[in-house]
């Protein structure tokens, strides 16, 4: 009987380190999602600034070729 409470005792000393070590392992992979989202919302950010740029440079041509097509180049 006292062999089987130790067996039951290592099995739930187990148990409880490998959850230990999954709920560890389940926290860091939290902070590198949270990072990782940080880092595509700051991406996000940049390639709507250029794209705003782009637009604006884009207007700006626009506006010169027609300048230069409404002087009868």
């Amino acid at each position: 009987m006292e062999e089987c409470f130790k067996r039951l005792e290592e099995r739930v000393r187990e148990i409880l380190q490998g959850y230990n070590r999954l709920k560890q392992e389940k926290e860091a992979l939290a902070d590198k999602l949270r990072l990782k989202d940080k880092s595509i919302d700051e991406l996000n950010e940049k390639l709507k600034a250029l794209d705003d740029r782009k637009n604006s440079v884009k207007a700006k041509i626009e506006r010169l070729i027609q300048r230069i097509e409404g002087s009868g180049f």
